[in-house]
């Protein structure tokens, strides 16, 4: 059963987009790191962040710029909430509770399953809009099994 295979935790290989025209792009630039985690009692939680964001002037939750906590929510990608699994379609729904893009609190984020081998998962999404220029891309996001 898929489900209980994509339990446990992920480290994300790439996160890519590919526009319309068929250009391909890192989405968060190269070398972000993250993980995604699907907790035995139905939960998801992702965290992804970009490579090389400023640190703040002072070691503490409010002490940075304004420039450097703006770079600092806009280099990170973080949401949880529960999740489902549709075994037939390959198809799991993101159900958020919590997310850094307060639009998405609400929201079924629907992401299609490939199972590229027992310990490499690769989640697409349906095209979106995606960056200042609003281009509409098609995500992909790799990702290595941690456990097992």
């Amino acid at each position: 059963m898929l489900t209980d295979w994509l339990k446990g935790t992920w480290k994300l290989d790439s996160f890519t987009g590919t526009d319309e025209k068929g250009v391909t792009t890192d989405i968060m630039g190269p070398g972000a790191t993250g993980f995604i985690c699907y907790s035995s009692d139905g939960w998801v939680s992702v965290q992804i962040i970009k490579a090389g964001r400023p640190r703040y002037d002072i070691p503490d939750t409010d002490g940075g710029t304004v420039e450097q906590t703006l770079a600092a929510a806009r280099g990170m990608f973080a949401y949880a909430g529960p999740f489902e699994v549709d075994e037939e379609k390959a198809i799991v729904y993101h159900n958020l509770e919590f997310s850094l893009i307060t639009n998405w609190i609400g929201s079924r984020q629907k992401r299609y399953i490939n199972k590229e081998s027992d310990d490499i998962l690769v989640l697409t999404a349906d095209p979106v809009k995606i960056g200042a220029e609003g281009k509409k891309q098609q995500t992909r996001l790799r990702w290595i099994r941690m456990n097992k």
